[in-house]
């Protein structure tokens, strides 16, 4: 679930200018928006968009001050963690990475159109695959509910923005919450194995589910917010 860095240092934060076409949702991604979210589009609270500039600041505090108990909850190894500077300016050099060279993308989650956390897809494969993470920044925010509804969007827009066939998630088998998520929105755990989910995570026991096209999109349209 860490995944922080490593997912992150090659996704642009916003589309650089002349390249808005290219960051478009594909049309098929209307089939779920129009039944969920487009009809009530200026009221919605959960939203999700490509992580922008304004959201830097949420970000990296997330990564770089993680209590204790947040960096054990997400396996993350602090020590790997570069310095708030050094990720600010490498996050800002991303946003002129042209969008055929992704190879990870960042999700902003929204409340009231404010950042609150993100998904990030690493390891993508155009067409074919991709590894979801996922992060509620505000701890306050946890346990609310929020989180199912922003994770399936996210998994939604990663579908149709990449074209997959297949995506998964490992969170570290210890975070109650993650797992008890995934579990609620009814993705089936295929595999419990030992490894690290990213370069910033430690080596540890992860649990992997897969994260259905038709799960995910049930889901969201049964809890419109």
């Amino acid at each position: 679930m860490a995944g922080c860095w490593h997912d992150a240092q090659r996704a642009p934060l916003q589309p650089p200018p002349g390249e808005i076409g290219r960051w478009a949702l594909p049309a098929g991604f209307t089939r779920l928006m129009n039944r969920a979210t487009l009809s009530d589009q200026q009221n919605a609270r959960l939203t999700v968009r490509p992580l922008a500039a304004e959201d830097l600041d949420g970000y990296i505090a997330y990564f770089t001050r993680p209590t204790k108990a947040d960096a054990e909850r997400m396996g993350l190894a602090v020590d790997r963690v570069p310095s708030a500077s050094r990720l600010r300016s490498d996050l800002e050099a991303m946003i002129a990475t042209p969008a055929d060279r992704l190879r990870s993308f960042v999700l902003a989650w929204c409340l009231d159109r404010k950042s609150i956390g993100h998904s990030s897809l690493k390891d993508i494969v155009p067409g074919d695959f991709g590894s979801i993470h996922l992060h509620m920044w505000r701890a306050d925010l946890r346990g609310k509910g929020y989180g199912p509804r922003l994770f399936c969007l996210s998994a939604l827009d990663f579908y149709e923005r990449f074209n997959l066939k297949r995506i998964i998630c490992e969170p570290m088998a210890g975070n109650p919450m993650a797992n008890g998520m995934l579990k609620k929105i009814g993705f089936p755990l295929v595999l419990t194995h030992v490894a690290a989910s990213s370069d910033l995570s430690v080596v540890c026991e992860l649990n992997r589910y897969e994260i259905l096209r038709n799960v995910a999109e049930r889901y969201a349209v049964a809890h419109p917010e």
